[in-house]
Formats: C-alpha cells, sequence, structure tokens
C-alpha cells in the first residue's frame, strides 16, 4: 500500500467519526426530532421544517436534513420516513456516508433495513481510494449494490472541465460492486481512453480499493515511454503468505507488445526481488 493511500483512508476515517461526532451533538443540541426504524437502533433526524402526517404515518423533513443510524448518515434535502413501512425516501443533494469510508451521492434514494436496502437514481459513488463509479440507477442490497449503465475510473474529474473525459474509464451495461467480497465486476464492458473505446470485454473483474492482497487482475495503467504510449494491464498472483508475483502484459504504440514479471519473496530477516521483461523491440526503455 502507498503510504499516501493509507494517509487517505486515515483521513476519511477521521472525517467520518467527526461527521457522526458532529451530527449527535446537532441531534441533542436542536434535536428537531427523533424516530425510531427499529428497537435497538434509533434514527437521529434533524432538519429546518419538520412535520408528522398523522393520517398518512409519514414524518416529512425539508431544509438541511441529517438522518443517522448506526453508522450511516444520510444528508438531503428533503425527507420523508414512512413509519408504517421503514422506507426513508430522500431527494435533493443526496449523500449517504458509508461505515466502509465511501462516500454515496446521488438525486433520490429510497432506503429500508437501516439505510442498507433501496433504489439510488443518477448514483456517484466516491470510494476510498478516491476512485469514482457513476450510474443512472442502482439497486443496494446489504453489501451488494447492482448498477445500470455505469462508468468506473480511477481518474480525479477536471475541475476546469468536468465534462471532459478522462485519461481512461471502464463503462458497462453492469457494474456489480460486493463489498462483503471486496469485488467489482463489469458485465459487457468497453475500456475507453480519452472518451475513444478501444477494447470490448463480456465479462470483467478486479478487487476493489479496499484489498491489499489478492489474485486477481489489476487496475490497468496508462503513459509514455521512448517507446511511444504504453498501456498496462497487469495479473497479481498471490503464491503464499511470503511470495507473490505479477504478470504484466504491456502493448506500446512504437514497439509493439511487452511481457513484464515480477517476483517477490519475504524471508524472516530480509526479501528477494527479481523483475523482466521480453520484446522484439528496437529500443530500450525503462517501463
Amino acid at each position: 500500500m502507498y503510504p499516501f493511500t493509507s494517509q487517505l483512508k486515515d483521513f476519511r476515517r477521521f472525517l467520518f467519526i467527526g461527521l457522526v461526532a458532529f451530527v449527535l451533538v446537532m441531534a441533542l443540541v436542536f434535536p428537531g426530532h427523533t424516530i425510531t426504524l427499529s428497537r435497538d437502533i434509533p434514527v437521529y433526524l434533524t432538519a429546518e421544517r419538520i412535520k408528522h402526517d398523522q393520517n398518512r404515518d409519514l414524518i416529512i423533513a425539508s431544509g438541511k436534513v441529517e438522518i443517522m443510524q448506526g453508522a450511516r448518515v444520510l444528508l438531503a434535502d428533503t425527507l420523508t420516513y414512512n413509519q408504517s413501512t421503514n422506507i426513508v425516501s430522500a431527494k435533493g443533494h443526496v449523500t449517504l456516508l458509508e461505515p466502509s469510508g465511501e462516500v454515496l451521492f446521488a438525486d433520490y434514494v429510497k432506503l429500508t433495513n437501516e439505510m442498507r436496502d433501496g433504489i439510488i437514481e443518477q448514483l456517484r459513488l466516491r470510494m476510498t481510494d478516491d476512485s469514482r463509479i457513476a450510474a443512472s440507477g442502482a439497486r443496494k442490497k446489504g453489501p451488494i449494490t447492482h448498477m445500470s449503465k455505469a462508468v468506473f475510473s480511477p481518474c480525479k474529474v477536471c475541475e476546469e472541465n468536468p465534462e471532459r473525459p478522462p485519461l481512461w474509464q471502464i463503462k458497462a451495461n453492469q457494474v456489480i460492486h460486493d463489498n462483503k467480497a471486496h469485488n467489482i465486476e463489469y458485465k459487457d464492458a468497453f475500456l475507453e481512453m480519452f472518451g475513444v473505446p478501444v477494447f470490448y470485454t463480456p465479462y470483467f473483474s478486479h478487487p476493489d480499493p479496499t484489498v491489499k492482497r489478492r489474485s486477481g487482475f489489476l487496475a490497468p495503467s496508462f503513459g509514455s515511454s521512448s517507446l511511444g504510449f504504453t498501456s498496462k494491464i497487469p495479473y497479481y498472483f498471490v503464491i503464499n503468505p511470503q511470495m507473490d508475483a505479477t504478470l504484466i502484459p504491456i502493448y506500446t504504440v512504437d514497439q509493439g507488445p511487452v511481457l513484464a514479471g515480477e517476483f517477490r519473496e519475504r524471508f524472516k530477516n530480509g526479501k528477494f526481488e527479481i523483475a523482466g521483461s521480453i520484446t522484439q523491440a528496437d529500443r530500450t526503455s525503462n517501463l
């Protein structure tokens, strides 16, 4: 794990704990209204305006709505809670903070089961390593989120021109994020570079950013060297707790394909590493 990634995770954890504490304090100082979705886990709700529709058994909140249940915090412009069905509906600048550290943004959500399950419209998900997933719609069931017409990219959005395509992204008809297995699956997926499709696959999967060590494809990377523009799609092998290897197919525009590899073994008092590559290139470069 890179030091920056570790620091980013620590910062996100600190920020999440701070926000939860802030909501709790606000709920105590400005109680607004407190409701309970289950016997064991109360829900703290604060808003500028709250009313109770007794005929329909609804609690309606609007204006800087903050609702917390357990380790989840939901922010929105307006919110409706159906006490009969235990369904929370929220719209307008919706933000859901997950215990994992992920942050979910949406135009509209309808949630139940302590805000674990539900449907989401116009989803934007920011993961713990700052990777992003956007989808037109999603259905959440516990740790598993099914997304339709989704886009994944580890690249940050350009602040000056948010509509500009990132360096690379994966577009898929379906994306499944399993927070329990820590895996992301793609169905009918295209790899795009600068908004141009360059590769299609009916199925692709890789570990999510929380995984430190597991066999499987790693995120692609792109760059340039004396061999021209390069693209890499590494495959990581866990051989045993002390031994692993990485196979790295590389495509270069000027010199064609390159196959690189790395092998690592850790000992009690040290470690052993070896790396190499093979190609028919006319020139050499440190890829």
